[in-house]
């Protein structure tokens, strides 16, 4: 008898132990797990798509089994990974698909923007609408008029929309078949540009403007592509987004079709978590159950995205100060920004109704203004139907001073900061150097105690990790300018801020977004450590590896 129990005993111990070996091992490294600041690990065990254990070489070696792979870091350094909360993703599709839309963020002159649209009007049908995104009037020299359009081709409508994503510009042709005239007024929440002192439209579209230029009749509209077109668009822009270090993403206007494609991605078990952000235009689908709330491992529905004001980077938010610049239609310092279209008490109705029916709203808004309206319709909604720990989001969250702060830090508001200064940090200047002492608060939210996350809006401002968290932590232009100098941070606290500030803003924080037992094995293997490089050098770190649930899906080098 007594050798029998010994024996079960052994036998317990061994399935046990059986039972607890890992997958993957990763020893010899430099883990930043965000346990608290400046946590350090050694080595990590994975199981199952999780984090079995963390600590040192000898803590986690003893779960190799003879099944288990062991990766051996020489040094490297591991981080979760992370989490990019509010991005507008596309497919990617070959620049002769005649549905290709033009990427124009890299564009740097006016030249090179006309000859890039004259290549792809060359094998285009004549009267098929031409498109493209990202224009940056900085880089080129100036809006692209309708003038400078037109130079391009006067056979297709050209329809293009500016980095800010808040207003657009369109050759002649597209504007007369959009019906636009010197006598078309301006739309609420909206402008058209008009050449000086005249009423004639020159061409930019601002804001609700720009929707006019989608109601073109007369001209032909380029095919869309096949779903299995789109699909493999689809996963050819994630895996780019997954080579750069993010492992998490945001759609922050996702619609009902999208919401289509993100299932069969996440039934095809592709590899990156999605947080799918319903846009309000189809509200009455979410309030009907034809989109319900869902809230699994890869994908979750349980948020809506309103737009409640106007672009920082297009110089169209709605401001309490007027802009440091000259407004050229008055001769005078008196341009305020856009007022929003929506009115404070359309605004409480709103969210009135989305926040009673149990759903997050992440609210677009930049202005001091326009934020403050916001934080006024979350409050109104709380108080009349009190909801524990809503985590209701500003997106963007701009101009900012310390009385919106402290609403925030009250209401358990969620900001998720832009940190986009390395490319367009050069348009903050016209909000002049008080402002920008608030503008994307990270430090002194930071200081606050408020847990807020970073985003890059793309294709606002591009994805890769290591240059948003640059930007983050330096706060500098290409050219080299700080643009709000007490706001920087630390490496580490931007980490934070890009991974567990994500999760945190999506109610994730238990499973994802730091290296901790029991949490998603989601985490970047880098060629160097952010926290002790000079931060200028961070943009420039290289991803080695990406891995998620375990699951190594990008390694440098290997296709």
């Amino acid at each position: 008898m007594k050798k029998l129990i010994t024996l079960s005993v052994l036998l317990i111990f061994t399935v046990a132990a059986q039972a607890q070996q890992a997958d993957l091992v990763l020893t010899g490294g430099n883990i930043i797990t965000l346990k608290e600041k400046g946590h350090r690990a050694q080595a990590v065990a994975i199981k199952d798509g999780r984090i079995l254990a963390i600590g040192s070489n000898a803590d986690v070696l003893k779960y190799v089994g003879k099944a288990t792979r062991k990766i051996e870091l020489n040094g490297k350094t591991i981080i979760p990974g992370f989490n990019d909360v509010h991005q507008h993703p596309a497919p990617v599709y070959p620049f002769s698909a005649p549905y290709a839309v033009l990427k124009l963020d890299t564009v740097s002159s006016m030249k090179n923007l006309l000859t890039l649209l004259r290549l792809k009007a060359a094998i285009t049908p004549k009267g098929m609408l031409i498109r493209g995104v990202g224009y940056n009037e900085t880089k080129l020299g100036g809006q692209p008029i309708r003038d400078s359009l037109d130079k391009a081709s006067t056979d297709h409508p050209i329809l293009i929309s500016h980095v800010s994503g808040h207003l657009s510009a369109a050759n002649s042709l597209l504007m007369d078949r959009s019906g636009i005239t010197e006598a078309t007024k301006d739309p609420d929440g909206g402008l058209f540009e008009r050449y000086p002192g005249t009423n004639k439209p020159d061409g930019i579209c601002k804001e609700s403007a720009a929707g006019a230029l989608r109601k073109a009749k007369n001209i032909l509209y380029p095919p869309n592509p096949t779903p299995a077109q789109e699909m493999e668009g689809f996963r050819l822009y994630f895996n780019q987004v997954l080579a750069s270090g993010v492992t998490s993403v945001g759609d922050a206007w996702t619609t009902p079709e999208k919401v289509k494609i993100y299932q069969k991605l996440t039934a095809e078990k592709f590899p990156m978590r999605l947080n799918l952000i319903i846009g309000v235009d189809y509200l009455d689908q979410v309030l009907s159950g034809k989109i319900p709330q869902m809230q699994t491992d890869f994908l979750r529905i349980s948020t809506i995205k309103v737009i409640h004001g106007n672009s920082l980077s297009g110089k169209t938010c709605w401001l309490y100060e007027p802009y440091d610049m000259i407004n050229p239609l008055t001769g005078k310092q008196d341009y305020y920004g856009i007022p929003p279209a929506r009115s404070q008490a359309g605004l409480d109705s709103l969210f009135l109704k989305i926040h009673s029916f149990g759903w997050q709203i992440a609210c677009h808004s930049n202005g001091d203004r326009e934020i403050d309206m916001v934080i006024a319709a979350i409050e109104n909604a709380q108080k009349v139907n009190p909801r524990q720990d809503a985590r209701h989001r500003i997106e963007h969250c701009s101009i900012t001073n310390q009385n919106i702060l402290d609403k925030i830090k009250q209401d358990g508001i969620v900001p998720v900061f832009h940190c986009y200064m390395y490319e367009l940090g050069e348009k903050m200047l016209v909000y002049g150097p008080e402002r920008l002492k608030m503008l994307h608060p990270t430090q002194t939210a930071q200081q606050m105690g408020i847990t807020y996350a970073l985003h890059s809006d793309a294709p606002i401002s591009t994805y890769p990790a290591m240059l948003r968290l640059g930007s983050a932590v330096t706060r500098k232009t290409k050219e080299g300018v700080v643009i709000g100098a007490n706001q920087c941070i630390d490496a580490e606290d931007a980490i934070k801020a890009y991974t567990y500030g994500g999760a945190y803003a999506t109610f994730e924080e238990k499973k994802k977004g730091s290296l901790l037992p029991g949490q998603f094995a989601d985490m970047v293997v880098l060629n160097a450590d952010p926290t002790t490089i000079n931060p200028d050098d961070i943009k420039d770190i290289k991803v080695n590896t990406t891995i998620v649930g375990g699951k190594i899906v990008y390694q440098a080098g290997k296709k």
